[in-house]
C-alpha cells in the first residue's frame, strides 16, 4: 500500500516533471484571502499523463497528483513519504 505522501514545494523539482510533461506547473505567486501574495504550488496534469490521478515516476521516486480539501487543483505528492490525514 502506497502513504499519502508530502506536497511537493520545490519550483525546481516541479519546473522539471513539467518539462518531461507530468505537470502544468502555475505562474508560483498567488493573493491569500489577507492580501498577501504568497507561493502557489497546485498544478495541472500534462500531457504525458493518462488522467490525474496516474502514479507517474520522476528520478526513481513515485509521484501522483491529489487533491487536499478545500482547493480547487491537485498539488503533486511524494508517495513514499508520510503525509496528512485528510488527504
Amino acid at each position: 500500500m502506497v502513504s499519502r505522501g508530502a506536497i511537493v514545494t520545490d519550483y525546481r523539482t516541479l519546473k522539471a516533471m513539467e518539462r518531461r510533461g507530468f505537470i502544468v506547473a502555475n505562474d508560483g505567486h498567488g493573493t491569500h484571502w489577507s492580501g498577501v501574495t504568497v507561493r502557489n504550488y497546485f498544478v495541472d496534469e500534462g500531457p504525458a499523463l493518462h488522467n490525474w490521478f496516474d502514479v507517474f515516476t520522476y528520478n526513481g521516486v513515485d509521484y501522483r497528483l491529489r487533491y487536499v480539501d478545500g482547493c480547487f487543483y491537485p498539488f503533486v505528492h511524494r508517495l513514499d513519504t508520510p503525509g496528512p490525514a485528510f488527504v
